[in-house]
């Protein structure tokens, strides 16, 4: 089972408390399904001025009837730190007015070992038992009693695993072990299965004008892979947000949900044009209308940034 916290009352209070310290400076559900690779051991990993954002949509209209509830992402996120509870509290107060089907993870879910402290402030949505879609990240790989920790936290996640989210399939990769040949054959496979529209998630970007700059083993194996239902990669490492469109694909950068913002660098000529980004603490708001609808929230519940891709 997902670990369960031994003081609710005490975690859901701190994640409030973390929120007002500001951090920083009728709907169905299509059922969840899973095509799952179970943990290894393997821990290798790869080893400002922000862009103006536009708000393009309006992220208040209401969902329809029949519309699948959204999806929550955050990056970076296990830190025990003020601006993950800042993060939290500000997920929390979307999840009391809107349906939520999972958080989704882009890894460096676990900063250390201790549980209970790091996930006091998502103790909300462990009582309500929203689901976590985990990726693993290099800070979740870095020792064997993390991998253990990150097992007992998340009920044995799986390294690659797929779920179908309305109309959408949901694919997580682990990018700690890209060289794998099981994993490499699950992508293959998994795609080549489906023609629906696929959102990618996984920890190392792609694409980033960060501190960690592009993954260029991300880009080599994992990109020449995708075909051309994938609409949309999601990734952390970089502690901020990012966005890039590169022919058909949005690739994003969702690194700011509590560990320690990173600046953002100038993106050189010959890189995909970085359409917006911002050194800030941050969550994603996912959500299926007529098309897929992404939002970048802020602590203080601010939208940053916002826009809307159609279904391949």
């Amino acid at each position: 089972m997902l670990w369960r916290p031994r003081a609710l009352l005490i975690a859901v209070t701190a994640s409030l408390a973390f929120a007002a310290c500001g951090g920083d400076s009728g709907n169905t559900t299509s059922p969840s399904t899973h095509t799952t690779q179970a943990a290894t051991t393997s821990s290798s990993a790869e080893p400002t001025t922000a862009t103006t954002t536009t708000t393009l949509v309006d992220t208040t209209t209401t969902l329809e009837v029949g519309d699948v509830d959204a999806v929550l992402v955050v990056g970076d996120w296990g830190s025990g730190n003020l601006p993950q509870g800042a993060v939290a509290g500000a997920m929390m107060r979307y999840a009391e007015a809107n349906e939520v089907e999972a958080i989704l993870t882009t890894g460096d879910n676990l900063y250390s070992d201790d549980i209970e402290f790091l996930l006091h402030p998502f103790s909300w949505a462990i009582e309500a038992e929203i689901p976590f879609w985990v990726a693993w990240g290099n800070h979740d790989v870095e020792s064997e009693d993390r991998i253990d920790a990150m097992v007992e936290a998340f009920d044995d996640p799986p390294r690659w695993t797929s779920h179908r989210w309305g109309r959408v399939d949901v694919v997580i990769l682990d990018s700690t072990d890209i060289d794998s040949e099981e994993q490499l054959q699950f992508l293959t496979d998994t795609l080549a299965a489906s023609e629906r529209a696929t959102i990618v998630a996984l920890h190392h970007p792609p694409y980033s004008c960060g501190s960690h700059s592009d993954s260029e083993i991300v880009e080599d194996t994992f990109l020449p892979l995708f075909d051309d239902d994938v609409f949309l990669v999601l990734s952390g490492h970089d502690h901020n947000y990012q966005r890039f469109e590169e022919g058909d694909v949005t690739y994003v950068v969702t690194g700011g949900g509590g560990a320690e913002l990173t600046d953002l660098d100038t993106c050189s000529v010959d890189h995909p044009e970085r359409s917006s980004g911002e050194s800030i603490h941050h969550f994603l708001v996912l959500e299926q209308r007529d098309a897929v609808v992404v939002s970048v929230i802020d602590v203080n519940g601010t939208t940053l940034d916002t826009w809307r891709m159609d279904y391949p």
